[in-house]
């Protein structure tokens, strides 16, 4: 079984909240969004967890770090079987920090979902800059 329409719905809602919270600089928000047992990668080299305790300290780095944040979601596909979605997308973080400027990152995100029955939680993050050293038509990079 695919996901509905309404289900879609739910879910871009859900990423609706996540990037509210970031704009908002809401931690307690953000953490509401994730299941006690999300596990994942982020963009950094020091960005790995494996529950929500261990993910919290990099989502509040986040908000720390930056003196504003904003998330949009880029070609997002939605697609899923029962009570699971898994998301595909790109987003583009435009962010200031103390001393610079506004920045624009670019990522990729795989993100999966579990309905709990009255809301979407998020169970799974992937994110990721592509490797620009890998040529077009190239599968490695050589570095």
């Amino acid at each position: 079984m695919t996901l509905s329409e309404v289900q879609k719905d739910e879910v871009k809602e859900t990423l609706g909240r996540y990037c509210a919270a970031y704009r908002q600089k809401d931690l307690k928000a953000l953490l509401a969004l994730f299941s006690p047992d999300i596990s994942g990668y982020g963009a950094g080299p020091d960005e790995h967890f494996r529950n929500r305790n261990e993910y919290a300290p990099l989502v509040q780095r986040d908000l720390v770090q930056a003196t504003s944040i904003t998330l949009e979601f880029t070609d997002l596909n939605i697609a899923g079987n029962g009570p699971d979605a898994w998301v595909m997308s790109g987003c583009t973080c435009i962010f200031a920090a103390e001393g610079t400027g506004r920045q624009m990152m670019r990522v990729r995100m795989t993100i999966g979902l579990i309905n709990t029955g009255n809301r979407w939680l998020i169970t799974q993050l992937h994110i990721s800059v592509p490797n620009t050293g890998q040529a077009p038509g190239q599968s490695f990079s050589g570095e």
